[in-house]
């Protein structure tokens, strides 16, 4: 959809309308993006919204701006505290490796994330005229799928990240719906698109729930490292036959990746040594004779990956 469009393709309810009035944490938010737009002007309307939009839309339009505001803020602190837990697990590397500290769809998660905040930072800050902001949305289907994940995973943050919360945002279902009836009926995207980001959207919010909790259960090792280090845990007595000697507490060390990878390839090569035996064995006790080496071709199984769809695609 064009950003010269002077109406918001997004219809939301009265009834979902007057449950945003009386959420407490939205109408905080609210009041903040007001006073922001009233003393630096950079969330003020563009020259053409101002003078094509009536008063009624360009309320629709602020109104829908503070609700993707709302929704792609957790996403910025999640993409902030896993930077943070990756530089810490990974402190000998450079900062563009930062997506190894963690596995599978949550590394695939993290990269997307990355990259879609770094190119598209302004609009998901909700920089610049609410119009614009509101119509980019259907602008690209990344812009699509990154507002389907951000209300999928409203209220999986909130109970998750900050459950201790004394004011809450409410449920943003509704605001998921009122995407899908946007993309189903606009000209461009139309009907058939939405199972496609659908799918595409629940794979992303699955990847970066788990990016969530590999980041909680990397911090929670951090703090019982931590713990471990305490000068009053130390040095502890451990009792032992023979004479008596004391136990000091060391660092555990982190093996670098390429040391990782040859104690790897050493176990590989020792499991294949060993299937190779076995294998060799059996034949001698088969055929009853002694048989050469050259006689016996080994093959190491071939590795088996499962096909996943990319999170990037």
């Amino acid at each position: 959809m064009s950003t010269s469009s002077t109406n918001s393709p997004f219809r939301i309810r009265e009834a979902d309308l007057r449950e945003l009035e009386r959420n407490e944490e939205f109408t905080v938010l609210r009041q903040r993006l007001e006073r922001i737009e009233q003393e630096t002007g950079t969330l003020s309307f563009c020259p053409f919204h101002q003078q094509s939009c009536s008063p009624e839309e360009l309320s629709a339009f602020r109104l829908h701006r503070d609700i993707l505001h709302a929704i792609f803020a957790p996403l910025f602190k999640i993409h902030k505290y896993a930077t943070q837990v990756a530089s810490h697990r990974l402190q000998d590397r450079k900062s563009a490796d930062a997506e190894l500290a963690f596995r599978g769809d949550a590394r695939s998660a993290y990269s997307w994330l990355n990259c879609f905040l770094a190119e598209e930072h302004d609009w998901c800050s909700t920089q610049g005229c609410p119009a614009c902001v509101v119509l980019y949305v259907l602008d690209s289907e990344p812009t699509i799928r990154i507002t389907a994940v951000a209300c999928l995973l409203s209220d999986y943050i909130q109970e998750t990240v900050v459950p201790d919360a004394k004011r809450r945002l409410l449920s943003f279902d509704f605001w998921l719906g009122a995407v899908e009836t946007a993309v189903r009926e606009d000209q461009f995207w139309g009907d058939a698109f939405w199972p496609e980001i659908e799918y595409r959207a629940w794979a992303l919010e699955n990847g970066i729930k788990q990016l969530i909790s590999q980041c909680l259960e990397l911090r929670d090792h951090k703090e019982v490292h931590m713990d471990r280090l305490h000068p009053g845990c130390t040095t502890s007595c451990v009792a032992a036959r023979g004479p008596c000697r004391y136990h000091v507490r060391t660092i555990a060390l982190q093996p670098s990746s390429m040391a990782r990878r040859q104690l790897r390839m050493t176990r590989e090569e020792q499991e294949w040594i060993s299937r190779a035996v076995v294998s060799y064995w059996r034949l001698l006790c088969r055929n009853g004779q002694r048989l050469k080496p050259l006689e016996l071709t080994m093959h190491s199984p071939r590795p088996t990956f499962p096909r996943t769809r990319s999170l990037t695609s």
